[in-house]
């Protein structure tokens, strides 16, 4: 029980986030205008799926085993009964500068490009550098990987997103 009231709340909170991150840019005139917005779009219907993968494809040995290590880790791992606290360390330090609820943002409006320009174009809308991406890139799938409950704040951030927040 007490771990669906932690997956609960860390799925409120990541709304909640949400919510109050998109208000904020959109105090700061920041956002997606009709042209990014216009690329987000063209970006993704031109890359689907990551690079290299097959639709439909059958996993791999080591993939398999690999979900089931993180399946396990995720069943025997504590949950913030009341969310994450404002200190926790996991998140107290923006990676690269940019914060996880920004990167998720991010991250759903690139999609699966690898297009450099237009990455520039997606994180400066919500402003910031490409440089400052490219840490936080390294920095947050770092820890996501090593923590399955910071997996799980990122997951429901990025997929609470819905629309891209513009501007």
């Amino acid at each position: 029980m007490a771990m669906q009231r932690g997956l609960l709340a860390v799925r409120a909170q990541a709304e909640a986030w949400i919510v109050s991150y998109k208000a904020h840019l959109a105090a700061h005139g920041l956002g997606f205008g009709p042209e990014v917005l216009a690329l987000i779009a063209a970006e993704a219907a031109e890359h689907p799926v990551p690079e290299g993968t097959v639709p439909g494809a059958e996993p791999s040995l080591a993939e398999k085993a690999s979900a089931l290590k993180v399946a396990a880790k995720a069943m025997a791992a504590t949950y913030p009964e009341e969310g994450f606290a404002a200190d926790d360390p996991r998140l107290a330090t923006p990676a690269g500068g940019i914060a996880l609820v920004t990167y998720a943002v991010a991250a759903r409006a690139i999609g699966w490009s690898t297009d450099r320009p237009f990455t520039e174009q997606v994180v400066g809308a919500l402003g910031h550098t490409l440089a400052q991406w490219d840490a936080s890139v390294e920095e947050w799938t770092r820890r996501i990987t090593d923590d399955v409950v910071l997996a799980y704040l990122y997951g429901q951030l990025f997929s609470q997103v819905g629309e891209l927040p513009k501007r």
